[in-house]
Formats: C-alpha cells, sequence, structure tokens
C-alpha cells in the first residue's frame, strides 16, 4: 500500500491545481466574453461558455497525473531531494533504502506551504479578466457618450481648420450620413457642410433657405453638378449621392458661389493576415507527423466575411512535375461580426494525397464584409524522399571519397531498420550488443567526416586506450609513451605543464586545416552533429528514435554531393579555342549609351511650388503684381492635392483663391504657405551617376593604354 499522509498530501495537491486551473479557465472566459457585451448579454453569455468548453477540451486539467505533480514538487522544494515519486510506489515495491528515504521525506511533505508562484497563473487570469471588464465598460461609457461611429470619433466631421461660412440666403443645413450596409452601422445628421464618412456612404443634403430661391446646386471638384430639389414653398430643397471618391464641393445659389467644403471618404481597408505558423518553409523529416498546424490571425476593420486556405501539390520532377490545386476552409464561423478571428487548421499532408518527394504550396486567402480579398505569402512544405537518398544515381561524376562515405551511413540506416525488423526474435541482450556495434559504426564514419574538417578525436586526446579501438594513432606526440613513462615520475607530480600537453593539442586550428569554403564547411558541421545524435540514440539502445537523425545526415551528405558535382568538368564538349592577341581590342567609339526620356513633371511641380512660396513672401511686403501666373500653377497644383486629401489642403486652396482675386488677407498668405511646404517632401531617390574618383585608378589606366597602344 503507498504511504497514506504522503499519498493524500499529493492528492492535495493536485486537488488545489485543478480547482486553480478550472477558475483560471473560467476567468479567462470572462475576458473573452467581456467585449462581447458591447453587443447584448446573450452574445456575451454565449462566449463565455463556448470560451470554457474550449479551453476545458483543450487543457483537460483533471486529467494530471500525480506523477506530473510529484516532478513539480521534486523542482520547488530541494528538501524533497527528488524523492516524492516513491511515495506513490506501493510499498512492497519498495527497497529498504527506498522505505528509509519515503520515512524521511514524508514530514517534510506533510508540512509543505505552496509557494506564490503556485497560484501565478490564476493571479494573472482575474488582473487580465479584470482589465477587459473595465476596458469594455469604458468603451461603452465613450459610445454613449458620443453619437458618431468609431471611424468618425478618429477624425470628427465638425472639426475643420476653419469655421464655415455659408451663404447669406442659408438658414440651415442637415446633412444625413448612411455608412454602407454591411458595415452595421447607424446612420448620423449634422449641421455642418464638411463631410468626414466612410467610402460610399449614401449623403443626403437637406438645405433651408430663408425665402423662396429659384435654384439651388451642388457643384463637385470632378465637374458633377447635382441639381437639389425644393419643396412646394421652395424653401427647403434636398438631393442625396453616393460618392467613392474624396475631394471638395461647393454650394451654388442663384449663381452665388459658396466657399469650398471638404469631402472626405475613409476607405475600407484590406484584411490583414499575420500568420503564425507554420514557419515559411518546412520540412517534414523521417519519423516527424506529417501534419502541418496552419495557426493565423485575421483583422479587418469592419468584419470578415470569408477564409480559406488554397493549396498547391507539386509532384514529379523534370518536365514531369504535376500540381493539384485543392481549397480547404476553416472550422470558424464568419458571420461577419467580429473584426478579429484566432484560426487554425491541421493539414494531413497523407490524407491530402502528398508522398514522399512531393511539395506542398499553400496561402491564406480571406475575404471581408465589402467582398475585398487579401492574400497572405506563400507558405512551403516538403516532404523528403527517403529511397531517393539511397539511389546511386550521379555517383559516378562525385568526389573520389564520397561514395564509399555515402554507402557507409546508407549501411548503418539498413542495419537499424534490420535490426528493428529482427528485435522480437534475437532477445534484448543481442538486441543491445547490436544497437551499441551500430553506435560504433556510426561514431567511426563521424571521426572518418572529422578529417574533412581538419578535426581528430578530441574526445579522446591523452587516451591510449581509444587509439586500439578507433586505429587512430597519436600524431607527433609520443602521448602513450608519455602515459607510461611520464606519469609514473614522482618528480613530475603536479607538473601543470606535463599535465598540458598530454591533454591537449597542438596543432594548429581545425577550420583551417581544409580547403573547403565556409558553406561546405557549415554543412559538414551540421552533419556531424547528426551523426552525434544518432550515435547517441544507438548507444542508448534506441535505433528507431535514431532513424531521423541517420536520415538527416544522409539528405545533407546527398546534397554536398550534388553540389561537389558543380565543379565537376563535363566530358564530350568541345569549345572554340580562345585566341589571347585578339581579346580586349573591340573598338568602343560607336557605342552610345542607352537614353531614358522621363517626365520632369514632378520636378515641374516643386519649382512651381517654390516659386509660389518665393511670390507669397513678396505678396507680404506688398507686392501685389509681380507672379500672378505662378500662383495661377500653385492654385492648379493645391486642387490636385485636394482632390485626393480635402482635410489637409483643402484650406489653402481656399485662401489662394482669395489672394488670386486680391481678397487675402496675411493670415490667408500663411495659409497657403503652410499648405504648399507639405508638398515640399524629399523627393524619392533616383539613380545617379558615380562620382569619379581624383585619380585615375590602375583599371582605368590599363583600358587607356589598351586604348592608345601605350606600353
Amino acid at each position: 500500500m503507498n504511504n497514506g499522509n504522503g499519498h493524500r498530501k499529493i492528492a492535495d495537491i493536485r486537488t488545489r491545481w485543478v480547482r486553480s486551473q478550472l477558475l483560471r479557465y473560467a476567468l479567462l472566459s470572462i475576458a473573452v466574453a467581456a467585449p462581447l457585451a458591447l453587443f447584448g448579454i446573450i452574445p456575451a453569455l454565449i462566449g463565455w461558455v463556448l470560451g470554457c468548453i474550449a479551453q476545458l477540451w483543450w487543457h483537460r486539467p483533471w486529467q494530471l497525473p500525480e506523477e506530473e505533480v510529484t516532478r513539480y514538487l521534486n523542482q520547488a522544494f530541494p528538501e524533497l531531494e527528488d524523492s516524492t515519486a516513491l511515495v506513490l510506489k506501493p510499498a512492497t515495491d519498495r527497497n529498504l533504502l527506498e522505505n528509509l528515504q519515503v520515512d524521511k521525506i514524508t514530514p517534510v511533505l506533510e508540512g509543505l506551504q505552496l509557494p506564490a508562484r503556485f497560484y501565478r497563473p490564476l493571479w494573472q487570469a482575474a488582473w487580465t479578466a479584470l482589465f477587459m471588464v473595465l476596458f469594455s465598460c469604458a468603451w461603452h461609457w465613450l459610445s454613449v457618450q458620443v453619437s458618431t461611429t468609431a471611424v468618425t470619433l478618429q477624425t470628427p466631421a465638425g472639426k475643420t481648420a476653419h469655421p464655415e461660412k455659408v451663404l447669406p440666403g442659408i438658414n440651415n443645413v442637415q446633412v444625413t450620413l448612411q455608412p454602407p450596409v454591411y458595415m452595421r452601422r447607424p446612420a448620423r445628421t449634422q449641421s455642418t457642410f464638411n463631410i468626414t464618412t466612410p467610402d460610399s456612404s449614401a449623403i443626403k443634403w437637406e438645405i433651408h433657405t430663408n425665402s423662396a430661391v429659384t435654384q439651388l446646386a451642388l457643384l463637385f471638384n470632378d465637374s458633377t453638378r447635382l441639381p437639389l430639389q425644393p419643396d412646394a414653398a421652395h424653401t427647403t430643397w434636398t438631393a442625396t449621392r453616393t460618392p467613392h471618391k474624396s475631394g471638395f464641393y461647393q454650394v451654388a445659389l442663384n449663381g452665388q458661389l459658396s466657399e469650398l467644403y471638404q469631402l472626405q471618404l475613409i476607405p475600407d481597408q484590406l484584411p490583414v493576415i499575420r500568420v503564425t505558423s507554420p514557419q515559411p518553409y518546412t520540412t517534414i523529416e523521417f519519423g516527424q507527423s506529417a501534419k502541418v498546424n496552419v495557426q493565423a490571425t485575421l483583422t479587418d476593420d469592419y468584419g470578415i466575411r470569408d477564409a480559406r486556405i488554397s493549396l498547391t501539390i507539386a509532384s514529379g520532377n523534370g518536365e514531369a512535375v504535376r500540381f493539384k490545386d485543392q481549397e480547404q476552409s476553416f472550422d470558424n464561423s464568419f458571420s461577419g461580426q467580429s473584426t478579429q478571428y484566432q484560426v487554425a487548421k491541421t493539414l494531413n499532408l497523407t490524407a491530402m494525397g502528398l508522398k514522399p518527394g512531393d511539395e506542398l504550396y499553400f496561402h491564406i486567402r480571406v475575404t471581408d464584409t465589402r467582398r475585398q480579398e487579401n492574400r497572405s505569402d506563400v507558405y512551403i512544405v516538403t516532404l523528403p524522399d527517403t529511397a531517393q537518398l539511397f539511389s546511386m544515381e550521379g555517383m559516378v561524376t562525385g568526389v573520389a571519397f564520397k561514395p564509399e562515405y555515402f554507402r557507409s551511413q546508407r549501411q548503418i540506416i539498413l542495419d537499424a531498420e534490420q535490426l528493428l525488423r529482427e528485435k522480437d526474435s534475437i532477445g534484448p541482450a543481442k538486441f543491445n550488443s547490436r544497437s551499441n556495434e551500430l553506435g560504433t559504426d556510426q561514431k567511426l564514419l563521424r571521426l572518418r567526416y572529422g578529417k574533412f574538417l581538419g578535426e581528430e578525436s578530441e574526445s579522446n586526446i591523452g587516451d591510449p586506450r581509444v587509439a586500439a579501438e578507433t586505429g587512430h594513432e597519436d600524431h607527433d606526440h609520443d602521448h602513450h609513451g608519455q602515459a607510461e613513462h611520464g606519469a609514473e615520475d614522482p618528480k613530475d607530480f603536479g607538473n601543470a605543464a606535463k599535465v598540458l600537453d598530454e591533454f591537449t593539442d597542438k596543432h594548429d586550428n581545425a577550420e583551417d586545416a581544409t580547403f573547403f569554403d565556409p558553406e561546405i564547411k557549415k554543412q559538414l558541421r551540421a552533419t556531424l552533429t547528426e551523426m552525434w545524435k544518432s550515435e547517441l540514440q544507438l548507444r542508448l539502445y534506441k535505433p528507431q528514435e535514431a532513424l531521423p537523425f541517420a536520415y538527416k545526415a544522409l539528405r545533407l551528405l546527398k546534397d554536398l554531393q550534388q553540389q561537389s558535382r558543380v565543379y565537376v568538368a563535363k566530358t564530350g564538349i568541345k569549345t572554340t579555342p580562345l585566341k589571347p592577341e585578339k581579346r580586349l581590342t573591340g573598338e568602343q567609339d560607336k557605342i552610345q549609351p542607352a537614353t531614358k526620356k522621363e517626365t520632369r513633371s514632378y520636378q515641374d511641380e516643386l519649382l512651381t511650388v517654390r516659386q509660389a512660396l518665393s511670390v507669397l513672401d513678396a505678396r507680404k511686403t506688398g507686392d501685389t503684381v509681380t507672379g500672378a501666373v505662378i500662383l495661377q500653377d500653385a492654385l492648379r497644383v493645391l486642387a490636385t492635392q485636394a482632390a485626393t486629401t480635402p482635410a489637409v489642403y483643402l484650406p489653402a486652396l481656399e485662401a489662394m483663391r482669395r489672394i488670386q482675386l486680391h481678397k487675402g488677407t496675411e493670415k490667408d498668405i500663411r495659409t497657403a504657405q503652410q499648405g504648399l511646404q507639405k508638398i515640399l517632401k524629399a523627393p524619392p531617390l533616383q539613380p545617379q551617376p558615380a562620382l569619379a574618383p581624383v585619380a585615375p585608378s590602375l583599371p582605368q589606366h590599363y583600358f587607356h593604354n589598351l586604348k592608345t597602344g601605350t606600353p
């Protein structure tokens, strides 16, 4: 039977942990459901229930084993001496030493007090839930205080650079802005002509005049004239339009024009896709699960309508490559009510029909409620063909030493797989012995590869016993003789130089001992690392765990073989012999540099703006005659800018118009100058000719002498 008090203490700690996790998941679900309370109590309650169910289904805290509790106690309390697991062991299975140890730690276990970090996840969840609740309350309060939408909160419609001026005959105006249906935003009404509204909103003007007028219309910057319809008394005029571009407009009352009013449309942004898993390029090694977990965060300013994964499977090689397109949807329900989604999808490569050697290309397509589509980057998943690694094709033209090593690595993999097949028939002792022998073969192969990096058996320096095992003899150092004679001499006791001579290697740096380029050295080092891991598992009698590392080492070696063939001379090709006396003797007088005509509109526009700034400075001193043509050109530049961003350039455009009519004040001049200065941003970088050096360089001297024939 188990130790009663100690076992009860462990069970009590497990119960506390499970309860704290259940409460933590409930608090986190409150944090998730708090923003949903803005849409009503029922959506918040549904969100809380779904959040709890999802977290419980994913984590399942009630399945926490007691062994996990013992591991936590061993890590958190050193006084338990890593012996907590003995408490769970039946007393009949414990030996005398284990019983003594259990008796020793039982009083310590009973008096344990859980540290504060034990409940840290619970406190973090509580603070998160409190923050989200307060944030939702504050957001609701702001929504009640203002009647505009979230978009208009960022750019209030009634806030302009200067007070609006209306025509004398207009009493008041009511502008009703109705955003598109997919935005799910209520209509709002304002009493100003300057408009800032989401794109594609329906705008209705209702203008009230002091007396009956005969004609009232709106003139837009795109030359559109929108006449207003009067009522019976001709004092209330209405018109409706749905613009799709920003700009400005004027009110024409019986032929009299008002000032310019801005019409700023806030565009609907494209959905934003942020893929968190997998990596842009993923290789599924041998032994790994043929499943890819795709996780992404999708956001949009008004809502997401649909999201799908577009997949392309590439199989075959050369000219026989075949492509197969598929499409899968996420499990989320995109109702268009939320602006952010956390999506996940597990791609089963085997079920999709991928075979070894195939590649999978996929990207995520997201459509928002306006049916605007955006795509993520393309992600690649590769399934290497392990059978191709055993192919002898192309080995003939490889470097001479590599075919033997490739066969050795393949033989280790074949022997390991054969050993796994014979595991049930040869017995544990022989199985372990053969696995250890394979580990020795892997070690010898690793040491042979280490020669090409200039390495030696660094773990065996000073140990003469390994020379007989590996077949390596000490080089230029009589380590063995030193071990036999020097170590037995009492005069050498404590001689540090003697010890260092025996256990250090005084050869040159291993990195400088070969002629390989850095990339090949890097791949060779990676190959040795995989061989280390394979050898470790074979020494632990785990050939199944060693196979993934062995396969990866073989794949790296195969890549090295392919790289080495790049430098092998090809046979059967005869080129025309070169004549050295005719090289570099061609005349270049007739070669003209390519010319490309470029428009100078941007530079001309900047020149016009600079000249207009100078003319406006002269207007401050009283010169109202010169520069009329320049100001007319600057007026056109400002009109072009105001058509795209009226909220920024419309005051400057209106001020420039008054200056043109000789009605401008000093304030109008400053306003026009501020608008023009905003246009003078840094110009885009253009290709520039390289500056010639002060003294001619050696190549220039060389070509000059060739040209002139100077010896």
